[in-house]
């Protein structure tokens, strides 16, 4: 059985995470989708947990992981990427069974895939398809609908009530 990992904040999930997701879920057996949050971020892990549960609640291969950490102990900011995905890897290692391949649209998934001995993917489309930033997307939600999936925005349209 090939096991595979997808790594994300999805702050919010949308269409590109998605075509990364389902890129993975086409060379795996299973799939660990570890969502990264802190108490630092504006929308809780609990709620981005939830709106990958929806979103692929029909697909018993998708593994939906919250991975609650403090930014003290995990951060991205200050750090090389190199040192960050060494880092995330050490803890991934304790926190999920063995990894075969890491699925990523950016450059650390190469680095991951190293710290955590297994293949890595790179896989560019996601950014093709979403070429825009998260933070774009939740300031203005509404002038990005077409790319959330339906959890995001019955999200979007709960909190606008």
């Amino acid at each position: 059985m090939k096991r595979g990992l997808v790594i994300g904040k999805f702050l919010p999930l949308h269409i590109g995470h998605m075509a990364l997701i389902d890129y993975a879920l086409a060379h795996c057996d299973e799939l660990e989708v570890v969502i990264g949050a802190s108490d630092d971020e504006p929308i809780p892990g609990e709620v981005r947990l939830e709106w990958l549960k929806q979103t692929y609640a029909g697909n018993n291969k998708v593994k939906p992981i919250l991975l609650s950490y403090d930014e003290a102990m995990l951060t991205g900011h200050a750090e090389s990427i190199e040192n960050m995905s060494r880092l995330w890897a050490s803890y991934l290692k304790k926190s999920l069974p063995p990894i075969d391949v890491i699925f990523a649209s950016e450059s650390y998934g190469a680095y991951m895939g190293r710290f955590l001995d297994c293949e890595s993917v790179i896989y560019e489309e996601p950014c093709k398809i979403v070429p825009v930033p998260a933070a774009k997307i939740r300031e203005e939600p509404a002038s990005y609908w077409h790319l959330l999936p339906d959890a995001v925005q019955d999200y979007y349209k709960n909190q606008a009530e």
